[in-house]
């Protein structure tokens, strides 16, 4: 793969009116210490006295404008990591809105209007589920429901990479890793491996609850005010 060198990569980007903040190599450097672009390949010079040569994949250009253009649409560098959750959040909440049941509606409503972490909670309980039942079938049902999920999630992964489609590729990615973090964590507490079940929550908590927690309080946000127009439709609770 062809490569660019980290100055006329900037060069390139400021030619398409691309804006990388007051410290360019800094923006650089932290889209790549968060995942989203690839590391760089840093080369030293033959004279001590000369930088290293810094450079990137050719598409990391294409890259950035990605992240320029999900961060215009309102999105922060970790909710760019974090949009599978993002969705998880807001499919979970518009099936409760769907809902016939008067008392999960009322519930929600509540939940959207406290500012604390109850939602997520709430959120998280398919989940939790997966890791908590003692009932063996349900546990094998669910086990294959969320492999399932993890194993579509990464073929699909891979298409897109191989079509350059990198930060829904990474949103595929997290998918898989969201639902294989949970499994293994269930397994190794099941086998008492007490080195991979602390490996596994490591993981559950940083690609599964903080993700949840972080979406939770920004869906909060936007549903409170059509939520609350939809209660009134429904002329709940009056």
């Amino acid at each position: 793969m062809k490569s660019i060198s980290l100055h006329d990569l900037i060069v390139q980007l400021q030619k398409k009116s691309i804006e990388l903040g007051p410290d360019p190599k800094a923006t650089v450097s932290l889209y790549s210490e968060l995942g989203l672009i690839p590391p760089p390949k840093i080369k030293a010079q033959e004279s001590s006295d000369l930088p290293p040569e810094i450079s990137y994949p050719q598409d990391t250009i294409k890259k950035i404008i990605e992240i320029k253009d999900l961060k215009k649409k309102g999105l922060r560098l970790e909710e760019i990591r974090d949009t599978y959750a993002l969705d998880y959040v807001k499919s979970a909440i518009e099936e409760i809105m769907a809902s016939e049941n008067e008392e999960k509606l009322q519930e929600l409503a509540i939940l959207l209007s406290e500012d604390n972490d109850k939602l997520s909670s709430v959120l998280e309980a398919p989940i939790l589920k997966v890791i908590e039942t003692k009932n063996s079938k349900e546990l094998n049902q669910l086990l294959s429901l969320f492999a399932a999920q993890s194993f579509y999630a990464l073929n699909e992964s891979n298409e897109l990479l191989e079509s350059y489609n990198v930060n829904e590729a990474r949103k595929s990615l997290f998918k898989s890793i969201f639902y294989l973090s949970v499994i293994c964590l269930r397994l190794a507490r099941n086998s008492k491996n007490k080195v991979l079940e602390d490996a596994a929550f490591e993981t559950y908590d940083k690609m599964v609850l903080g993700p949840i927690d972080r979406a939770s309080k920004k869906v909060q946000e936007e549903f409170k005010t059509s939520f609350e127009k939809y209660l009134k439709t429904k002329k709940i609770g009056s």
